[in-house]
């Protein structure tokens, strides 16, 4: 990723190398379709809304981060955080570009995350009706004043009242919404230039949060968030996400489990050099060659929306797939595809 050319305990972000093993059948899921065409929407309306009897409704929530192997960066450039009492989420991808001119712009996005994490839990103690994430985005931007390097960032809230997802994106992270397991929405990356997205920084000719695009949309119990950075965007089409969320339906997973399925095929893909990845039709569309997935760190965040009354337990998520406890080395995926 190119940098711009312009003339608490709640908080997660991950280090170390340590991979689940991925089964067999995941061999399958590579299938590449070109899913949904919603990069031309800001806000999705939906037309049939269901009635929801004024049920409240919460996210319970579960993390998955991969960084890439890089002794001098062990943590990565990669962030992100869930608040559970504020029911908010995020990531942040550090500009790797950065790293020519010796700043790790995995700090400025830890502080970005670690800042919106406590910004979030201050508005949940104030009371606030809903933790707004664009006034979490500015107060985190704020207080990372000073830091240098930059980083997109994606934050999601849920208004537990009014049963609504708000979003707020900056750059090449995103999001995802699954209902029945089909990719309802998919967020729109801002992009200046391939590989080069919006970024926030505190340089003069960087992006400022005011740069980000605004979600709102409606939300029922069972749907599925997946946020990423473009560890996971770059490496993965919706298509395959739905598969996973199919095939592992049933079993009584939780959604760090989830999380980590998910991570772990988009770290699949990314040293697959023969399989067609969303990093490489992008390249193409720029008359870029480049073959196969992204080598990147991948971070997942999956949440799922469930009525607070009927909240038991983590199996009630219905997830379904085999526990493996097995840890494999990267260079096992290599021979994994062989």
């Amino acid at each position: 990723m190119m940098i711009a050319n312009y003339n608490n305990t709640n908080t997660c972000y991950g280090y170390g190398s340590q991979y689940q093993q991925i089964l067999t059948e995941h061999e399958e899921l590579r299938r590449k379709r070109k899913v949904n065409k919603s990069d031309q929407i800001q806000e999705l309306l939906f037309k049939n809304r269901r009635k929801i009897h004024n049920e409240k409704m919460k996210l319970v929530c579960g993390s998955c981060y991969l960084p890439k192997d890089n002794p001098d960066k062990p943590l990565g450039e990669d962030a992100h955080f869930i608040c559970h009492n504020g029911q908010t989420i995020g990531v942040a991808d550090g500009v790797g570009g950065w790293a020519k001119i010796g700043v790790d712009a995995g700090v400025y996005a830890r502080g970005l995350m670690n800042n919106a994490n406590q910004t979030a839990m201050d508005m949940t103690r104030a009371a606030a009706a809903e933790v707004n994430p664009r006034n979490v985005l500015n107060q985190a931007y704020a207080n990372n004043a000073g830091v240098q390097g930059s980083s997109t960032a994606c934050i999601l809230s849920l208004n537990k009242e009014r049963g609504a997802l708000h979003a707020v994106n900056v750059g090449d992270s995103g999001f995802m919404v699954f209902r029945d397991s089909r990719c309802l929405y998919k967020s729109p990356p801002q992009q200046r230039m391939f590989n080069c997205p919006y970024q926030l920084g505190n340089y003069v000719g960087y992006d400022r949060p005011k740069a980000a695009l605004e979600f709102v949309m409606e939300a029922v119990p069972g749907d599925i968030i997946v946020l990423g950075t473009d560890g996971l965007l770059d490496n993965m089409f919706p298509s395959e996400i739905e598969d996973v969320l199919v095939a592992y339906r049933g079993s009584g997973r939780d959604c760090k489990e989830l999380a980590s399925a998910i991570a772990n095929l988009a770290l699949f893909n990314s040293l697959d050099k023969y399989s067609v990845s969303p990093f490489q039709m992008e390249a193409q569309k720029a008359g870029l060659e480049h073959a196969g997935g992204k080598i990147d760190d991948i971070t997942v965040v999956v949440a799922q929306v469930v009525a607070s009354s009927s909240f038991t337990t983590p199996a009630s998520l219905g997830f379904g797939f085999e526990r493996t406890d097995t840890k494999r080395k990267r260079e096992d995926y290599i021979r994994f595809r062989n």
